[in-house]
């Protein structure tokens, strides 16, 4: 059995629990996407997101928070901050339930489907067929910006 501290659950149980909860949330909003909004299905999926999200802004708010603020000065959750704050921005704006959660995988995986999600906003494609041909020209899109960037630093 797992030994708890004052704050909670260690450090690795509480890590693989909140990335859990994220990609149960990423299943169920994918999954929400797919169904029309009538059906029975659906609101089933939408209560346990909501029960998940409600969760992890507990875990995160009273467990993990608090934790960093314990391990790190300010100027560096300043900097940690504004860290997340790039990656925020050029995160994909939909849930990818299959792409892998951690290094390398959701970092070469990220942007291509950040062009692609941002495509699909800015055209109101809402994950019909239409949606593969989107898939190929956002990889082609991060393949170009991928080689211009190299390109520039060599």
């Amino acid at each position: 059995m797992a030994r708890r501290t004052a704050l909670g659950p260690r450090r690795g149980e509480l890590t693989a629990r909140v990335e859990e909860e994220h990609q149960e949330i990423n299943g169920l909003v994918a999954d929400m996407e797919r169904l029309s909004p009538g059906d029975p299905e659906r609101e089933g999926k939408v209560r346990r997101a909501f029960d998940l999200i409600r969760q992890d802004i507990r875990d995160e708010e009273d467990l993990l928070l608090p934790r960093l603020q314990d391990a790190m000065d300010d100027a560096r959750l300043r900097g940690l901050g504004t860290a997340w704050e790039a990656v925020r921005r050029t995160a994909p704006t939909h849930p990818h339930p299959g792409i892998p959660r951690r290094p390398p995988g959701n970092a070469l995986l990220g942007v291509p489907l950040s062009l692609y999600d941002r495509a699909r906003d800015a055209f109101g494609v809402n994950g019909s067929p239409p949606d593969k041909a989107l898939i190929g020209v956002g990889a082609a899109l991060a393949a170009v910006t991928a080689v211009v960037v190299l390109r520039k630093r060599l």
